[in-house]
Parts: structure tokens; C-alpha cells; sequence
């Protein structure tokens, strides 16, 4: 068992024909077979990193693919992944030419791959029994870099073989902002089909962070959902995402931005910490949720989470606008704490449900925030909530259509308003990569840590990925 990380991007990959770069081997470090740690001729592009490939092909049109591990200075680590069968072709005799006598005349030029140009196609070496870049039993992180947005309309984890875990993320520098269109995105261009979803789940030990989901793009198609978990789900994480602007009529059934929809077992554990969602608009006779784990059996955790703006039908009096809507099952534990809910727009003011808690289960609530759009049912509950909160208490840094930020402001009331979490599952890492347990401060609520050793919002530290 080990970890390997490998690249998606959006312009190249291994099976493109756009490279990043090339170019050939200058020497060999180090070799064992099939790692070899080399130099290149050349000063390679700065946006060649860990997880992409190099791929040459020899006179003989074999191709050698070796998987880049480490970068260290001018030396890089290479494993062979493709080409040979015995997986020991040193990379640095890789003959593309060859005289009239049989010897090598050019030595082979390498290109620089992304190794996957789609999540799709990450997702479906995932499901690959035997897989080309990892071992069986791997914990596998799926790194998106920034090439381009991601247009993939539906990626369905179904199965992870013996993978110990599998990862979704970002390469650190491409991480967004806490604001749209900052880092990786994901703006599909085609719907998911109804009651899927864009990034849809159904395997344990998953995480999914920093992925922007827009899909502000499929108003006139039948997708509802944003992030599905089916039921096999148990260790799952989703943080410090970005999901917004879903409107129109997606079908029979509502708008969920993270639902389950499966009951899990009452010892699997969910946790949901730091994301923002906000404008998710139902136009025709439904509901709209941001968050709804309405029917899990296990433990949820939902920490510091912002959402804004969130509208059922408003000529259907039965439609809920729902921020969170928790412990519907009798093996539920709901901790919910942290978090922000702001903006319920429904046709009855019964209907504006900033915490819907079932009541089914067992709930730890505590620490969270409602606005004034919120019925007096719904509220936020515990002994050190906010309630009524007016928009202006709130702060957001804006809510303009189009240019919003949900960062707080310096007179917010959510600022150190919160409660210590601690660091389980990062959840101390806030929207920007602020790590809230460093910075010896009190905890705001929401997504945003703005209150950090006199800083303003939106100041960011450095986050490690947790591997």
C-alpha cells in the first residue's frame, strides 16, 4: 500500500497529442528498476508537476510511459508505468533512431502528459480492476490542475476495487479563492440526467475538496443535484467547495447541492466541512436544499459551512427553502455547528427552513447562524446561536448578482462566533487555506475564517494535502 498522485487537467494527456513540454534525458542519477531518477537537457515548463506523465517512443514504436513522483530541483523521479512488459527500460537509452549498423543514433525526446484529461477518465481507471498508474491497494489522489474548466456532465464513482481510499482535489496552487472562477471549476456543458449527480458517489473512504462546481450553465436541464452519495459512503468528506447558481426546472424533484440518498450503515461517518453554497433557484412547483442528509443512518459532521441564497418555488406554498436538513433517521447523529444560513426564499414564510431538523435521530446543534428570512421554527438552536440576523449583521464582503463573495466582513457578527472543532479531517482549513487551529483564535462561523491575527478576510496560509 501506498499513495500515489496523479494529474488531471483540462488541455493534455497521456493520450494527446498537446504536450506540456518535451524534452530529452541528460543523465541518469539513480536507478532501480522501474524507478529512475534523471536530469533533462533542458529547463522544463514550470507547470509540469507531480502525478504527470513523460512518454517517449523508441524505433521500434514501443511506447514508455513513466509516471513523475517527485521533482527535486533539476533531478526527477520516474516510474515506469507502460511499455516493455518487465517495466525496466532505463529512460535514458530510449533509442529513437538508429544507424545503418543497428546503433543508436538519436536518443529519444520525452513529452509531458497530464496523466487524465477528464475526471471521467480518473474516475474510470478508479474503477479498473487493473489499473495502469497505481497499485490495487493505493490510497489514489486525483490532482486537477487549472488548465482549463472541466465540462464533465456527470462522474459516477461506483466502485474503488482494493483501493484503500480515493482522493479529489486540487494541485495547490490552482486552488481557488473561496470566490468563483478563481481555481479548478467544474462548468458542465451537458445536464447529468435527473436525480444524479455531477460528482455522484457511491464508495467508502472518498474525499472531494477545492472543486468549484458552477452550474450556472444548466438552468434549462434536468440536473438537480451537485454531489450525490448513494449510500456506500462511509469516511467521506467533502470540504472547501464551491457550488453555485443552479436555477430553473430540473424535473420531478427538487434541487440538492449535497444529498444522500442512501442510509449508509449507523457506523459509517460523513463529514461536510467549509464549503459554500449559494443562488440555488428552483423556478417550478419544488423545494431547493444546499445541504440534505436527511436520510443517513450514520454520524454526520457539518462544520462551518456557508450557505446564501436559496429559493424554492415561491408559487408553491408546500416548498421548502432548506439550508441544512438533518437527522430524518432513528440511528442519525447530527453535529452541526459553525454554520451560516442566510437567505431563504420560499412562498410561505412556514417554508423558510434554515435548520430542519428532523427530530428522528440524535442532533448536537449548536453555534450556527439564521437570518430574518428564517421561520421561527427553523432557526438556528442552542445556547450560543444567532438568530435574525439581518444582512448587514452579516456582512458579507458582497452580494451583488454576479460578483459575489462570501468572505465576512470586519463587522461581522459570525466572527469569532464560533466554536473550537479542532483538526479531525482538516476541518480546521478554512475557504482560503486558513488553518484556524495555528492561528490561536477564536473560530467564526461559516466557511470563512476572517478574523485572523488582525488580518482581513480572505488572507490565506498555506494547507497541506492530507495523504
Amino acid at each position: 500500500m501506498g499513495t500515489t498522485i496523479v494529474s488531471i487537467g483540462g488541455v493534455t494527456s497521456a493520450g494527446g497529442t498537446t504536450a506540456l513540454d518535451t524534452g530529452a534525458v541528460a543523465t541518469l542519477v539513480s536507478s532501480s528498476a522501474p524507478e529512475f531518477v534523471v536530469t533533462w537537457s533542458k529547463t522544463l515548463a514550470s507547470t509540469i508537476d507531480i502525478g504527470d506523465i513523460a512518454k517517449a517512443t523508441d524505433s521500434g514504436s514501443t511506447t514508455y510511459e513513466y509516471l513523475i513522483t517527485a521533482i527535486s530541483g533539476t533531478q526527477y523521479t520516474l516510474i515506469q508505468k507502460v511499455g516493455g512488459g518487465t517495466l525496466n527500460q532505463n529512460p535514458a537509452t530510449i533509442c529513437a533512431a538508429v544507424d545503418e549498423y543497428g546503433d543508436c543514433e538519436t536518443i529519444a525526446s520525452f513529452s509531458f502528459y497530464r496523466a487524465f484529461s477528464t475526471i471521467t477518465l480518473f474516475e474510470g481507471m478508479v474503477d479498473d480492476a487493473s489499473p495502469t498508474y497505481w497499485g490495487s491497494s493505493d490510497d489514489v489522489v486525483g490532482e486537477c490542475h487549472a488548465d482549463s474548466p472541466f465540462t464533465d456532465s456527470r462522474v459516477y464513482f461506483t466502485t474503488k476495487q482494493s483501493l484503500a481510499s480515493v482522493t479529489l482535489t486540487v494541485y495547490e496552487t490552482d486552488r481557488h479563492d473561496g470566490t468563483a472562477s478563481s481555481g479548478v471549476v467544474i462548468r458542465p456543458t451537458a445536464g447529468s440526467g435527473h436525480d444524479n449527480a455531477i460528482i455522484d458517489v457511491n464508495i467508502d473512504n472518498f474525499i472531494i475538496e477545492w472543486i468549484e462546481i458552477d452550474l450556472g450553465s444548466l438552468d434549462s436541464t434536468n440536473t438537480n443535484k451537485a454531489v450525490q452519495l448513494r449510500g456506500t459512503n462511509d469516511d467521506n468528506i467533502i470540504r472547501n467547495n464551491l457550488i453555485h447558481n443552479k436555477g430553473g426546472n430540473a424535473g420531478t424533484n427538487g434541487l440538492f447541492m449535497i444529498h444522500t440518498v442512501g442510509a449508509g450503515s449507523s457506523s459509517d461517518t460523513l463529514s461536510i466541512l467549509n464549503n459554500i453554497i449559494y443562488n440555488i433557484v428552483e423556478t417550478t412547483d419544488d423545494s431547493s436544499s444546499a445541504i440534505n442528509i436527511n436520510q443517513w443512518q450514520g454520524t454526520v459532521n457539518i462544520y462551518n459551512n456557508t450557505v446564501y441564497n436559496i429559493e424554492s418555488d415561491n408559487s408553491a406554498s408546500t416548498k421548502p427553502a432548506i439550508a441544512f436538513r438533518y437527522n430524518g433517521h432513528a440511528n442519525q447523529v447530527a453535529n452541526v455547528k459553525n454554520n451560516i444560513a442566510s437567505k431563504l426564499v420560499a412562498d410561505t414564510a412556514a417554508e423558510h427552513r434554515a435548520y430542519w431538523d428532523v427530530g428522528t435521530g440524535t442532533s448536537n446543534v449548536d453555534y450556527n447562524l439564521s437570518d430574518d428570512t428564517t421561520n421561527a421554527t427553523y432557526e438556528a438552536q442552542g445556547t450560543n446561536r444567532i438568530i435574525d440576523a439581518t444582512a448587514a449583521q452579516i456582512d458579507f464582503l458582497s452580494i451583488g448578482v454576479g460578483t459575489e463573495n462570501l468572505h465576512l466582513n470586519t463587522d461581522s457578527v459570525c466572527r469569532e462566533a464560533g466554536v473550537d472543532l479542532g483538526t479531525t479531517n482538516e476541518v480546521n482549513i478554512d475557504i482560503d487555506g486558513v488553518d484556524r487551529d495555528a492561528t490561536d483564535v477564536t473560530w467564526d462561523m461559516g466557511a470563512d475564517q476572517a478574523s485572523v491575527l488582525g488580518g482581513s478576510a480572505g488572507t490565506a496560509f498555506i494547507m497541506f494535502l492530507d495523504i
